[in-house]
């Protein structure tokens, strides 16, 4: 079960920890102009509506995984800055490059008003894009990564709190998650080593493809954490990537 502050947070926009990435401000989520008596100090960022339900996003993390129900395709990039969405019916391992959309995660602020529109031809008639309008002078960077250390990753397999990759590891493999890990690097003066999860999702079958086709892959790319203080937006990852395995407390 997530803590309130954090449901607040996902839900409300509300700021958890002092994050200064999260909105806390009253929006409107009209797109028309102000007219004459526009206040010059206001802007107007872009975000998404959920049509189906009128549900206002406001972060890639709860759009994220409304897309992935909706049945598009997540790739993180090595660095978790970014999730890339596609659409399997119309994509391929040779085509991605030209139908992927990404967005900055874990927050809609930066992301391009080009990219919500791309991201809209992958989702056609579930998403519409508004702006929402603001007091401050500019639009908030995207969060880098900062730390959390009053939430902890717990297991709903165990109900124990994990504490090391090696417990984190052990639990997906019990899941059906396959890893292997690299070697450190000894030249490099941080770790430099990465797990690499794999999980073949056997009843997700791509929309359009035979009964016998290939099915959807999850992939995770993950440095070594420390799970005491890791950062929440890779917490919040693991948490989109692995479906009920996990939870925060």
């Amino acid at each position: 079960m997530l803590p309130l502050k954090l449901v607040r947070s996902i839900v409300l926009g509300e700021t958890i920890n002092h994050n200064p990435n999260m909105l806390t401000q009253k929006h409107d989520d009209s797109d028309d102009d102000d007219g004459p008596s526009h206040d010059r100090r206001r802007y107007k960022s872009p975000g998404l509506v959920f049509l189906p339900t009128k549900e206002i996003i406001r972060d890639t993390y709860r759009l994220a995984t409304i897309a992935r129900d909706l049945g598009l395709d997540l790739y993180p990039t090595p660095s978790l800055s970014h999730i890339i969405f596609s659409n399997p019916s119309s994509s391929s391992s040779c085509s991605l490059q030209n139908d992927a959309v990404p967005i900055p995660f874990p927050s809609l602020a930066a992301t391009p008003l080009a990219h919500l529109r791309c991201f809209l031809t992958l989702s056609p008639r579930a998403f519409k894009i508004v702006l929402f309008r603001s007091d401050h002078h500019h639009c908030p960077a995207a969060a880098t990564g900062w730390d959390c250390c009053s939430l902890s990753l717990h297991s709903r397999v165990v109900g124990a709190r994990v504490a090391t990759m090696e417990d984190f590891c052990r639990i997906l493999a019990g899941k059906g998650w396959s890893f292997c890990k690299t070697k450190k690097n000894p030249s490099s003066d941080r770790c430099g080593v990465f797990y690499l999860f794999k999980k073949v999702d056997v009843n997700r079958v791509r929309v359009g493809a035979p009964v016998d086709g290939p099915c959807r892959v999850r992939e995770l790319r993950l440095p070594h954490l420390d799970f005491g203080n890791a950062p929440l937006r890779i917490l919040q990852y693991i948490l989109l990537m692995t479906d009920d395995i996990f939870c925060l407390a």
